[in-house]
C-alpha cells in the first residue's frame, strides 16, 4: 500500500530532532520504545505534568508542534486512557492528513455532526472500523485504542511495503504473549519491530490488547516519525538510502519459472488479509444513498476508476450505478433511455435509426489512459460500445460481423483504441477499433485459430479477461491462456489449466487475476499461475465469509474489489 504524503511541517520538524541518523538494521531492545527522549525541548505548563514525568519531553515536543494539546483546565491528564477517536485526531494532526468536513458518516455510531467524524473518516484506512453482526459499520470512538491497533495504524501510515511477507518468527521468539496478537495484526507488528517502531517491554511481552495512556500514545506517535527504519524522505519521496533489512531469508512469492506450470503454485508463507464490505450486505434492493442504507439489486458488470469510484451495471433495471468514493454514497449514474438512441449509416450508406429499447447492456469498461467509462451493448445481436463518461455517445461499433452473444473481455492498448472479444453461438472473435465512432475490424477468430475458442458449449457466458502490451494481446478464458500477436496476426496457446473452473477474471497492471470461491490466482504473460490470495488466510471484518467472487476488479491501491452476489454487496480485500 502506498504511503500518504507526509506534507506537514510537523513531520519536518520532528525529523530534524532525529538522534539516530540512518536507521540501524538491529532489532530494538526491550523497552527501547520508551527511551531516547528528545534532549532539547520547549517547556510546557500543565498542572498535572511535572518536568520529572517520564514522558515530559515527548509531550512537550508534540504540544509545541501542535500535534496534541491539554484541556481547558490546564491539565494534560497523561495517565488517562486514550480513546480511538482521540488517537485518530492526533494521528491526523501529526501526519498532515487533512480532515475534511463530511456530509455523511461511514460509521453508524458517529454522526456526521460529531466532532470526531472528520478524523475517523480521515484515518479509516489506517485505524479500521468494525462490521457488527447486524451489518452496521462502527468505529467505536469511545473505546480505548489498543497497542496493536496503534501499531497497525502507524505501519500503514508510514507506508511500509506490505507486499513482501514479514518474518513472524522474529516476534514469536521475542514476545511471550505472541499468541495474544490478533492474526490480522501479526504481520504489521513484525514490520513495526523490524523497523524500530515498537520494542515491547522488559518482561518480554508486547501486550497487544493493552490500553494506551495519552502519554504512551504521544510517545508512540513521536517515535514513529522520529525513528523507524524506513529512511523515507518527508513527503513520501524515494528513499535517500537503501532501507536495511534483517539478515533473514524472505520467501519469494513470485512463483515464476522457466516454463508454465499446469497447477497453481502456492506461496511459501501465508499472508493475512482483511475483508470488509463497502456497499450493501443488508439484503437485495435498488436503493441509492449513504452506504449504510444503500442496497444492491444485482451486478452484471463492475469497474473501478482512478479515484476508486465503483461503477456497476444492473441490466435488469437498465441502469449504471456508482459508489462515490469521495462521499460514501451510491447514486444512479446513468439510466439507459432515449439518450442511447443512435442515428447512423449502414454499410450501404442508408440512414438508420437505432432505438434504445432494442439495446441489451452487457459489460462496463474503464480506460485508465483517458479516464473514460464505457458501456458495451448488444443491438440486434451486433456489438456497440458507448462512451458514457459525461453524456452518451457511440465510441465504436460492429454491425456487420457474427452474432455477439457475450462480451468476453474489453481492454484498451491506449487512450484512442480498444480490443475486445465476443462469443457467438460456438465461436469466439477478437476485434480492434478506434474510439472515434468508427467501425471495428475483426482481428482473429476461433474459426481460424482453435486456441481462441472461449465459448462454453452449454451456453453460459465465458469467464475471461485480457490485457494488451505493445503488439500483443494476452487473454485467459475457459481455463487456458493464449497470446495474440496483432501485426502480423499470430496466435499461440501459452498454458492450460484443465481442472479449475473460475468465477471471474480481471486484468491489473499487466497481469491477469482469476477467482475460485475465496481464492485469487495471479498469472503473468508467461502463463504461470500462482496463488495470490488464499481464502484460508482471509479475516472478515464484516463477519461474512466469501462463497464466490464475481466482477473482480482492483482499486488504485492494489486492493481487490469484488461483488458478492450471496450477500448483495461490494466488498474489498485489503492488501
Amino acid at each position: 500500500m502506498s504511503m500518504k504524503r507526509m506534507t506537514s511541517l510537523i513531520i519536518t520538524a520532528l525529523l530534524m530532532f532525529s538522534m539516530l541518523g540512518t536507521a540501524s538494521a538491529a532489532l530494538p531492545e526491550y523497552g527501547e520504545e520508551w527511551q531516547n527522549a528528545p534532549e532539547k525541548t520547549p517547556s510546557v505548563s500543565f498542572t498535572d505534568l511535572p518536568t520529572t514525568h517520564w514522558a515530559y519531553k515527548y509531550i512537550a515536543e508534540m504540544v509545541n508542534r501542535k500535534v496534541i494539546d491539554g484541556y481547558p483546565d490546564h491539565k494534560f491528564r497523561p495517565e488517562n486512557t486514550i480513546t480511538r477517536a482521540e488517537f485518530a485526531k492526533i494521528m491526523v494532526t501529526a501526519s498532515g492528513i487533512k480532515p475534511n468536513k463530511v456530509n455523511y458518516s461511514s460509521f453508524s455510531d458517529i454522526p456526521a455532526t460529531n466532532w470526531a467524524s472528520p478524523f475517523a473518516e480521515a484515518v479509516k484506512d489506517y485505524l479500521n472500523g468494525y462490521r457488527t453482526a447486524n451489518g452496521q459499520y462502527i468505529f467505536n470512538p469511545s473505546a480505548p485504542a489498543l497497542r496493536e491497533d496503534i501499531t497497525v495504524a502507524l505501519v500503514k501510515l508510514k507506508g511500509y511495503d506490505m507486499s513482501r511477507l514479514p518474518d513472524q518468527s522474529t516476534i514469536q521468539a521475542m514476545f511471550k504473549d505472541y499468541n495474544g496478537i490478533s492474526e490480522s495484526a501479526k504481520n504489521y507488528v513484525a514490520i513495526a519491530v523490524e523497523n524500530g517502531l515498537v520494542s515491547g517491554f522488559p518482561d518480554e511481552t508486547f501486550r497487544p490488547q493493552a490500553t494506551v495512556t495519552r502519554a504512551e500514545a504521544t510517545v508512540m506517535l513521536w517515535r514513529a516519525y522520529q525513528y523507524g527504519s524506513d529512511n523515507k524522505e518527508v513527503g513520501g519521496g524515494n528513499p535517500s538510502t537503501t532501507s536495511p533489512t534483517l539478515p533473514a531469508t524472505k520467501p519469494d512469492p513470485s512463483g515464476t519459472g522457466s516454463s508454465p506450470s499446469t497447477e497453481p503454485q502456492q506461496p511459501s508463507q501465508a499472508e493475512k488479509f482483511s475483508v470488509e464490505t463497502l456497499v450493501g450486505g443488508s439484503g437485495a434492493g435498488d436503493v441509492d444513498g449513504p452506504v449504510r442504507m444503500a442496497k444492491i439489486n444485482q451486478i452484471d458488470s463492475m469497474v473501478v476508476d482512478k479515484d476508486n469510484n465503483v461503477y456497476f451495471l444492473d441490466s435488469q433495471k437498465m441502469k449504471i450505478r456508482k459508489f462515490n468514493n469521495s462521499n460514501g454514497t451510491v447514486e444512479t449514474y446513468k439510466t439507459i433511455d432515449k439518450d442511447f438512441n443512435w442515428d447512423y449509416k449502414n454499410a450501404n450508406g442508408q440512414n438508420k435509426h437505432f432505438d434504445y429499447k432494442s439495446l441489451t447492456p452487457m459489460k462496463l469498461a474503464y480506460n485508465n489512459a483517458n479516464n473514460k467509462l464505457y458501456l458495451a451493448a448488444k443491438v440486434s445481436a451486433r456489438s456497440i460500445i458507448y462512451d458514457i463518461t459525461s453524456g452518451v455517445s457511440v465510441a465504436t461499433y460492429d454491425l456487420n460481423h457474427e452474432e455477439a452473444r457475450f462480451y468476453d473481455f474489453i481492454t484498451f492498448p491506449d487512450s484512442r483504441s480498444v480490443l475486445y472479444g465476443v462469443t457467438g453461438t460456438h465461436e469466439s472473435h477478437v476485434y480492434e477499433g478506434q474510439l472515434n465512432q468508427a467501425q471495428v475490424e475483426r482481428v482473429a477468430s476461433s474459426t481460424d485459430y482453435s486456441t481462441l475458442d472461449l465459448s462454453d458449449y452449454y451456453g453460459y457466458a465465458p469467464v475471461a479477461g485480457a490485457f494488451a502490451t505493445n503488439n500483443n494481446l494476452y487473454v485467459f478464458g475457459r481455463s487456458k491462456m493464449y497470446s495474440l500477436q496483432l501485426f502480423p496476426v499470430k496466435v499461440d496457446k501459452v498454458s492450460e489449466y484443465e481442472d479449475i473452473r473460475f468465477d471471474s477474471v480481471a486484468a491489473n497492471n499487466g497481469k491477469l487475476y482469476m477467482t475460485n470461491a475465496g481464492t485469487v490466482y495471479e498469472m503473468g504473460a508467461g502463463g504461470n499461475m500462482i496463488t495470490f490470495v488464499d481464502e484460508s488466510n482471509l479475516k472478515y471484518k464484516d463477519g461474512t465469509p466469501i462463497k464466490k467472487m464475481k466482477q473482480l476488479s482492483f482499486d488504485n491501491n492494489g486492493n481487490v474489489i469484488f461483488y458478492d452476489d450471496e450477500s448483495k454487496s461490494i466488498r474489498r480485500i485489503n492488501l
